[in-house]
């Protein structure tokens, strides 16, 4: 799906809009009561998080959003705003599903990583798609390594997707034949594992390949490894896009010949499949951020490489994206800092953040795009520097100690 791979500490200049009926206002804060095995969190964050919050909602033009902040052995801080449906302007709520775009790609990286650790399958990272695609252009010199990390060089779906799905949002397009118009889509111009260019072919093509190496589909694969283990019970893999109640309507303005916004909470996710299928809520989102930071069923070895193997091109600043995840290393100790992802479906943008240093975890659920898919990462950006650097650290040399 159309979501480029934000860098933490910058988003994209974009046009804010203003929905109607928004109930921008409003400010609904639930935490969970102190348990004896927590403390109670720095008196000033919830009231710094807050005023951050209300700072980048009414920056982003979205209906609706829940932020949540999770700091081990502290009081958790989920706080929402606006709307989950503006037709009957119901608040939006914690428990509402919604549709999370490409962290998907986390899921889907993550159960890959496990069936190449654990080995009867007999797939590896270093496999060339060729076995399995041996048509697509440059087969045989692209690894399931590439796949991963977004180096293959596999063109971008564009603007051409998203013209796709505007003219037929409850289209059934099958992941093959998705396979086959990235293979026809112009590369990057670059040689296989020689740079950077993000793409969600090529999870089309991991998702694709997991399933034929393990002879099972991908959607039972990601619930025995992660849903059912993880007991994330409102998360589902959901080609058709079909949300459960609690949920949130999606608004879209990506489609310039349909209502300004559209309500895009029926729309298919077979574009999307293995690169943006998920649904799930903002609790789980938690469970996963955990997950995902821990490296949840993966071997020593498979839980070092999806760092260690950055795409070529990793910004000065540190950012590159590893096997199926996006990674924060301080350029100056070579220290993790954080593992993080952003996704956007029409009219819907989640994101979800695991911090190395402290063990926490943000993640973000909202119900509009704007246009542009990247107007939810207004509010990521305005709360992301509160945290204080006990929770963010922004460098370290823990790994070097």
């Amino acid at each position: 799906m159309r979501n480029p791979k934000w860098a933490v500490v910058a988003a994209a200049a974009v046009t804010v809009f203003a929905l109607s009926g928004c109930v921008a206002s409003a400010s609904d804060v639930a935490s969970t009561p102190p348990t004896p095995s927590t403390t109670a969190l720095d008196p000033e964050l919830p009231a710094q998080l807050d005023a951050a919050l209300d700072e980048g909602f009414a920056a982003s033009g979205m209906p609706g959003v829940v932020v949540g902040l999770w700091i081990p052995g502290q009081d958790e801080w989920v706080a929402t705003r606006g709307v989950s449906d503006l037709a009957s302007n119901l608040p939006i709520d914690r428990a509402n599903q919604s549709k999370i775009g490409s962290v998907t790609k986390t899921l889907v990286g993550t159960v890959a990583l496990q069936v190449i650790g654990d080995g009867a399958a007999g797939l590896t990272l270093d496999d060339t798609i060729d076995e399995w695609y041996p048509d697509f252009p440059l087969a045989n010199e692209i690894t399931v390594r590439m796949l991963m990390n977004m180096s293959s060089g596999i063109g971008s779906p564009g603007q051409t997707q998203l013209d796709r799905i505007c003219a037929d949002p409850y289209s059934t397009i099958t992941p093959d034949e998705m396979i086959a118009i990235g293979a026809a889509t112009p590369r990057a111009d670059f040689a296989p594992g020689q740079g950077d260019n993000y793409s969600g072919y090529n999870t089309f093509l991991l998702g694709r390949i997991l399933e034929h190496t393990t002879g099972t589909d991908l959607s039972t694969l990601i619930d025995e490894h992660l849903l059912e283990p993880l007991e994330m019970t409102r998360s589902r893999f959901a080609p058709d896009g079909v949300l459960a109640e609690p949920l949130n309507h999606g608004y879209s303005e990506f489609c310039p010949g349909l209502p300004q916004p559209t309500d895009t909470t029926d729309w298919a996710n077979h574009e999307a499949w293995a690169a943006g299928a998920m649904l799930s809520t903002i609790d789980d989102l938690h469970t996963w951020g955990l997950a995902l930071g821990e490296g949840y069923g993966l071997t020593p070895e498979m839980r070092a490489a999806r760092i260690d193997d950055l795409a070529p091109g990793t910004t000065d600043a540190g950012y590159g994206y590893g096997l199926g995840v996006s990674v924060h290393i301080d350029p100056d100790s070579g220290c993790l800092l954080d593992l993080n992802h952003s996704g956007a479906e029409p009219g819907y943008g989640a994101h979800v953040h695991y911090f190395e240093g402290s063990g926490a975890v943000f993640a973000l659920i909202g119900n509009g795009d704007g246009g542009t898919g990247e107007e939810f990462f207004k509010i990521v950006k305005a709360l992301l520097p509160v945290l204080p650097t006990s929770v963010a650290a922004t460098s370290s040399t823990a790994c070097l100690d």
